[in-house]
């Protein structure tokens, strides 16, 4: 892969990290999104899980669904955190190389 391509494609990925950083520090976004429903919504939802209604109505497939759902948002939001780190640590190792370091 050449140098051009791999500091363009990490750079995307430094790009979503640093955003994601930003959102992270809005309080709407902590409150809806990181609290709401990574946290509250997905605690609700376990406990969903032991009503006996759930299991009498057979909805529990539904509610794991739901569950899934947040556990995949919370999954790419690690995911951007891990890339962008990951990248910006290439982008400084090939700029330490390009200097001769």
């Amino acid at each position: 892969m050449s140098q051009e391509l791999l500091t363009t494609d990490n750079t995307y990925y430094v790009e979503l990290h640093e955003a994601l950083v930003r959102l992270e520090k809005n309080e709407d976004f902590k409150k809806v999104i990181l609290q709401g429903y990574l946290e509250d919504k997905a605690l609700s939802s376990v406990s969903l899980l032991g009503r006996p209604e759930i299991r009498r109505n057979n909805d529990r497939g539904s509610v794991i669904e739901e569950l899934v759902a947040i556990s995949n948002l919370n999954y790419y939001l690690m995911m951007v955190h891990n890339m962008g780190t990951s990248a910006l640590v290439d982008i400084e190792e090939a700029e330490a190389k390009e200097r001769g370091e």
